[in-house]
């Protein structure tokens, strides 16, 4: 296991020590160059490159059902999704990777991590655990990061098409990173520049 610490204390400190810009602009690249270093269960855990063989390669993954019972904030989570409204919409993440704050009765709020290029969903991974800490996230806090804004996605636990794939908590920061996103009536390209757009 210490070359995924390694791996993954290479990301945070990129993070935290204000050289992000420089590592992550690359991220792509530098995140596949590093993987093929890994060995063993660590490389085939995240060896995947697209939605379909992360989804098949997941070693957990729970009934939407078990999800709605246990749902637990702040956690990371994957899943193949359906909108109830998709015709309306302009684009949407089919593929989405979000970390859940809020959960109703019907519906659960998360940020979809998709909706940004790399780089800054590292920036934001770090910034919304901050504002968190050991707690849970509350709106309030988050609200003020000027990244989050069109990351912000309200989901109908009935419209979850599969099995939902958990995240672990030390598996984060790498996976934000994989090329998972699986747009609907738009490219990636399009998406992340009109996100940008809408920064705080």
């Amino acid at each position: 296991m210490a070359i995924q610490e390694s791996f993954l204390s290479r990301v945070s400190d990129a993070v935290r020590s204000g050289t992000v810009g420089k590592e992550v602009k690359r991220s792509t690249k530098w995140f596949h160059d590093k993987i093929k270093g890994l060995k063993g269960e660590v490389k085939n855990r995240f060896s995947s490159t697209n939605a379909a063989k992360f989804y098949r390669e997941a070693e957990t993954r729970v009934q939407p059902i078990v999800f709605k019972r246990k749902v637990s904030l702040g956690d990371l989570f994957c899943y193949y999704y359906n909108p109830k409204y998709k015709k309306t919409l302009p684009y949407y993440d089919m593929f989405p990777m979000i970390m859940l704050i809020r959960a109703e009765k019907e519906t659960f709020l998360g940020i979809n991590f998709h909706y940004l290029r790399p780089k800054w969903r590292a920036i934001l991974l770090d910034r919304v655990t901050a504002k968190i800490g050991g707690g849970l996230p509350r709106w309030s806090k988050l609200r003020k990061i000027k990244q989050i804004a069109p990351t912000i996605k309200r989901y109908r636990f009935d419209h979850i098409m599969r099995k939902v794939v958990p995240i672990e908590e030390n598996e984060q920061e790498i996976a934000i990173f994989l090329p998972t996103e699986r747009f609907k009536k738009s490219g990636k390209t399009k998406v992340w520049s009109e996100s940008e757009r809408k920064f705080g």
